[in-house]
């Protein structure tokens, strides 16, 4: 038994002694440019566990698979190099426990950072958003080696994954900016939304009344609360909302505009009429606001005529000064219609909104003009 424990003992140094050489030679492959050669040895190097235990052999690996990785030939057989050389220079720090190589092993990963970096550009540009956020995470991972926080990679990363459809790893990352306070309360906002497409309606709300709870005052939180209670059909609640909105944001037409809209909902006619005029005497060319405020006005003249029809036909005069207190709701209609109108000339729903409201004015020009516009 003796026997055979130090033959395999002498078969083991054996094995050591020959692995030591692959270091050697992938450090001279490397000098020589010849980098597939040179990651061939330095990855069997790596069955020497006298070999995996040194620094140099870590750092070796890194520095060869970083010149792949900027070739652009040589990355784009090896799609992992970048990865492999950081994980490389990450072990190589470990490794390193009396800090003998710090220095070097930090400007190597310096210039790693900047080559994943614009690794990441290059990829958003072309719409890789699974590699562009891939690189983000591990330019922010290697600043995180230096003891910094790469407040914008792990934001852009959390994005990037976010649209290539990676929700587990974007919510994570927005999470993460949100631990760090950075593009905050807006980054809660888009954790909520995630879990929203995500068919995770309760997590959706959790997550905001949870960001709510935090940033009472954030206008952005607000508006989101408000759109999910619009969803839900609970427009009590988001009127109260809204208002508080119109009180930090009063010159806001779009929140003005989504009051109205609200209120049309609550079935307030009046309020929805002076929610609408606010938002158009914000912003005069706001398309949505004006058609709904044109609508608005065309249904108050259908209700005044709703009321005329009830008065006894004997009741002339009466009858006639309804009628053309209807006709002054109409006129009101067909003059904001037609602002919206202007606006977007192609769209059917005004052009056909303008053409009722002329027929109710008996303006049958306008009714023709309409209707040929319709044809069109």
């Amino acid at each position: 038994m003796k026997k055979i424990a130090v033959f395999m003992t002498g078969f083991v140094l054996a094995i050591a002694s020959y692995a030591q050489p692959d270091v050697t030679t992938a450090y001279n492959l490397n000098e020589q440019m010849k980098y597939e050669e040179a990651a061939t040895y330095i990855d069997k190097s790596l069955n020497d566990p006298k070999a995996a235990s040194k620094v140099k052999t870590w750092r070796y690996r890194g520095i060869i698979y970083f010149n792949i990785a900027k070739d652009p030939n040589l990355a784009a057989k090896y799609p992992n190099a970048a990865k492999t050389s950081q994980e490389s220079f990450f072990k190589s720090l470990e490794v390193d426990t009396k800090k003998e190589y710090l220095e070097d092993t930090r400007a190597n990963l310096s210039e790693l950072q900047a080559l994943v970096l614009n690794n990441a550009n290059n990829a958003y540009t072309k719409g890789d958003f699974c590699s562009a956020a891939d690189n983000f995470k591990s330019s922010s991972d290697i600043s995180s080696k230096f003891d910094l926080v790469d407040s914008t990679g792990i934001f852009n990363a959390a994005y990037c994954y976010d649209k290539c459809g990676k929700s587990a790893e974007a919510i994570a990352g927005y999470n993460r900016c949100g631990e760090i306070g950075y593009n905050v309360p807006v980054v809660y906002l888009y954790i909520s939304d995630m879990h929203l497409r995500n068919g995770n309606k309760e997590e959706s709300k959790k997550v905001l009344s949870a960001a709510r709870a935090k940033y009472p005052k954030d206008v952005e939180l607000l508006r989101g609360e408000v759109n999910q209670l619009l969803q839900d059909e609970k427009f009590v609640e988001a009127e109260q909302l809204l208002k508080s909105l119109t009180e930090s944001e009063p010159k806001n037409e779009s929140v003005w505009f989504v009051l109205g809209v609200t209120y049309e909902k609550l079935g307030r006619a009046a309020d929805q009429e002076a929610a609408y005029k606010r938002a158009v005497e914000l912003k005069p060319d706001y398309y949505d606001a004006l058609f709904n405020l044109g609508a608005a006005y065309y249904n108050k003249g259908v209700a005044v005529l709703k009321e005329c029809d009830k008065i006894p036909p004997r009741e002339i005069a009466k009858y006639d000064d309804c009628v053309a207190k209807s006709k002054v709701d109409f006129a009101q209609a067909v003059s904001t219609l037609e602002a919206a109108y202007k606006l977007q000339p192609k769209e059917k729903d005004v052009i056909t909104a303008l053409m009722e409201a002329y027929a109710r004015v008996e303006n049958t020009e306008g009714v023709s003009r309409m209707k040929a516009e319709l044809q069109k």
